[in-house]
């Protein structure tokens, strides 16, 4: 739950873009875009705790 709040108040309204293996802990690290315009925002892996959120 913690994990889905983090991902709310960093990348705001997502959706999911596509899933690869996380090159770190080898769970799934997933790419989300924006769900009105399309753009890529970001990626996340659960099990790292990590979030990046894409600038452009």
């Amino acid at each position: 739950m913690y994990f889905e709040i983090l991902l709310d108040a960093v990348l705001g309204e997502r959706q999911i873009f596509h899933i690869i293996e996380c090159p770190i802990c080898g769970f799934e690290e997933v790419y989300y875009e924006d769900s009105e315009t399309k753009k890529l925002i970001g990626r996340a892996c659960s099990s790292c705790n990590f979030v990046q959120k894409f600038e452009f």
